[in-house]
C-alpha cells in the first residue's frame, strides 16, 4: 500500500518541478499585460517640472499651485459644479450663472469690474460645463492680491439680482446665436445617452422653461453647489505657494462648508437613438455614437485615452499625410471607400466623468454615403477587441503624448489643467507620471479593456440631416460584435 501511494502521489520536489514548467509554459503562452509592469514612478524634478502643490484650508477649500518661469500667473476657482448638479426645476441656471459673471457684483458693479480688470491689464474668463465650471484670470504677479479679491467676489456673490434687469438681454442673445453643429450633435448624444439624469442635460440650449426662473432659483443652485469643498483655488506662474495660501485664506476662508447631499446613483446608460431627419438642410449628414465609458479614475482610463488615438481623427483634404496612404486603418478605410472616400471629416472622443464616462465617434459625410461612414467606423471600433497591433498602438501612444504636450504651454493652460485634475483626481498629474501610464499600454491591454466595455454592449447613436441612409438602431447595435458566420 505504501508503494501505491508513492506511486500515484510523487516526491514534493518532483511535484514542485513539474508545476514550475507548466508555470512557465502558461506565461509563454499567455498574452501580455500592462498591469504587470511594477516600477517606480518617474521624478517629475527629472522632466524640469515643478510638482503640483495642494494645500486644503481649514473650511475645505483646497488651493493648488506650480511654479513656472513664464512672466504672467494665471490664476482661477475651478467647482465641482455644472449642468449635472442642475435639476428639473432650475434647469439652465448655470448658463445664466455664467452670463451674469460678467454684469457685476454687489460689491463691483459692471462699470468697476471691467475697469478694475482693465487697469490691471488683465483677463477674466467664465467656462460652464457638465461637471465642472471655472473662473479664471490671467495677470501680472504684482496684481495678485487685486485679482484673487476680485475671482472671490464674482465666485461668492454672483449677481443673481441682475437677472431681472438683464433677463431680455441674455434671452435675446440665447436665441441668436450660432452653435456649432459639433456642439449640438454631442448635446444630444447626451441626451439620449442619459435621457432620465442630469448628466443628459443641455449645455447649449434651447433651455426648456429657463424663462421662467427666478433670482431665488439661482440663488438657490448658488447655495447649493459654490460651497468650500467644491472648491479649488489654482495658479500657475511665478509665485509661491505660501503667497497664494494666505491671500487664498483671507478671500476664501468664509467660505461655507454645503451641508450632506442626498443619496444619488450612477446615471444609467440608455441604448438608443435620437434621430433628426431634415432632407432639406443641405447634403450632409451629422452623425455621432457613443458607448458607456469609464470615468476619471478608473484605472482603465489611461488605455481609453489610447484607443481613441488608435481609431483617430481624419478631415478630407487636409493635413500633411493624406488620408488614402495612412498608416491608420479607420483612416485608410474611410478615404479610400469607393475610390472617393465616404466621410468628409470623422473624429474619436473620449468623455470622462466622475462615476461614468462616454466614448465614441463623430462623423459628417455625405447624405448618400451614411451608411458606408457608419459601417466603417463601426467596424473600425469593433476591431478594437479583436485585431488590435503593436504597431497601431504605438503610433496612437505617441499623437496622444503630442497632443498632451505639444499643446498651448502658457500659463493659462497650465492652471486650467491644474484645476481640472485637483478636482477629478484630488492631485496634480506630472507629465512625467502620465507618459509612464501610457507607456504601460500595449495591443493586449487595448484589447482587453474593449473586450470589456465595448464589445456587444449598448451604445446611444444621434443624427441631423439627410439620413434616408441611415442605419436601423438594430443593425448598428448587432454591429457592437464580430459575426464570423
Amino acid at each position: 500500500q505504501l508503494l501505491a501511494f508513492r506511486c500515484i502521489f510523487p516526491p514534493l520536489g518532483t511535484a514542485m518541478l513539474a508545476f514550475r514548467r507548466f508555470a512557465s509554459r502558461q506565461a509563454a503562452v499567455a498574452p501580455r499585460s500592462a498591469r504587470g509592469v511594477s516600477q517606480v514612478l518617474p521624478d517629475p524634478a527629472a522632466w524640469n517640472q515643478a510638482p503640483a502643490v495642494v494645500t486644503v484650508l481649514p473650511n475645505g477649500v483646497r488651493v493648488a499651485t506650480r511654479e513656472t518661469f513664464s512672466e504672467v500667473t494665471s490664476m482661477g476657482v475651478f467647482l465641482n459644479a455644472g449642468v449635472r448638479d442642475e435639476t428639473k426645476d432650475n434647469a439652465g441656471a448655470s448658463h445664466l450663472i455664467e452670463q451674469l459673471a460678467f454684469t457685476g457684483t454687489a460689491k463691483r458693479p459692471k462699470a468697476k469690474l471691467e475697469s478694475e480688470v482693465e487697469s490691471m491689464g488683465a483677463t477674466l474668463d467664465v467656462s460652464v460645463g457638465r461637471e465642472q465650471s471655472s473662473y479664471t484670470m490671467s495677470l501680472f504677479n504684482s496684481d495678485l492680491k487685486q485679482g484673487l479679491e476680485i475671482l472671490a467676489d464674482v465666485v461668492t456673490a454672483p449677481a443673481v439680482a441682475n437677472w431681472g434687469k438683464e433677463k431680455e438681454n441674455i434671452l435675446r442673445k440665447l436665441d441668436e446665436r450660432e452653435v456649432p453643429t459639433r456642439a449640438v450633435i454631442d448635446d444630444r448624444l447626451h441626451a439620449c445617452a442619459f435621457r432620465d439624469y442630469s448628466l443628459g442635460f443641455s449645455t447649449v440650449g434651447p433651455f426648456e422653461g429657463i424663462a421662467s426662473l427666478t433670482d431665488a432659483h439661482l440663488k438657490s443652485y448658488v447655495d447649493t453647489n459654490y460651497t468650500a469643498e467644491n472648491m479649488v483655488i489654482a495658479a500657475s506662474g511665478p509665485l509661491k505657494h505660501e503667497q497664494l495660501v494666505q491671500l487664498a485664506s483671507a478671500s476664501f476662508g468664509g467660505v461655507k462648508a454645503g451641508g450632506p447631499k442626498p443619496g444619488s446613483t450612477k446615471p444609467y446608460f440608455c441604448g438608443a437613438e435620437l434621430i433628426y431627419r431634415n432632407d432639406e438642410m443641405g447634403p450632409l449628414a451629422y452623425l455621432s455614437v457613443g458607448w458607456e465609458g469609464v470615468p476619471w479614475r478608473s484605472p482603465d482610463a489611461v488605455t481609453f485615452m489610447v484607443m481613441e488615438h488608435v481609431i483617430g481623427s481624419y478631415k478630407k483634404n487636409t493635413g500633411l499625410v493624406p488620408g488614402n496612404i495612412s498608416g491608420n486603418r479607420v483612416v485608410n478605410a474611410v478615404a479610400n471607400k469607393m475610390q472617393v472616400g465616404c466621410a468628409e471629416e470623422f473624429q474619436a472622443f473620449n468623455r470622462f466623468y466622475k462615476d461614468t464616462g462616454m466614448f465614441g465617434f463623430y462623423i459628417v459625410c455625405d447624405e448618400v454615403a451614411v451608411e458606408h461612414a457608419m459601417g466603417e467606423l463601426m467596424f473600425g471600433m469593433n476591431l478594437l477587441s479583436f485585431s488590435v497591433t503593436d504597431e497601431e498602438v504605438e503610433r496612437a501612444k505617441r499623437e496622444l503624448k503630442a497632443k498632451l504636450f505639444s499643446a498651448p504651454t502658457s500659463a493659462a493652460a497650465s492652471c486650467a489643467s491644474l484645476g481640472s485634475h485637483v478636482l477629478a483626481y484630488g492631485r496634480g498629474i506630472p507629465s512625467s507620471e502620465m507618459i509612464f501610464r501610457i507607456d504601460g499600454v500595449d495591443a493586449e491591454e487595448v484589447k482587453r479593456v474593449a473586450w470589456k466595455y465595448l464589445n456587444d454592449a449598448e451604445i446611444s447613436t444621434t443624427a441631423l440631416g439627410p439620413l434616408h441612409g441611415m442605419p436601423q438602431y438594430y443593425d448598428l447595435r448587432r454591429q457592437t460584435a464580430m459575426h464570423r458566420y
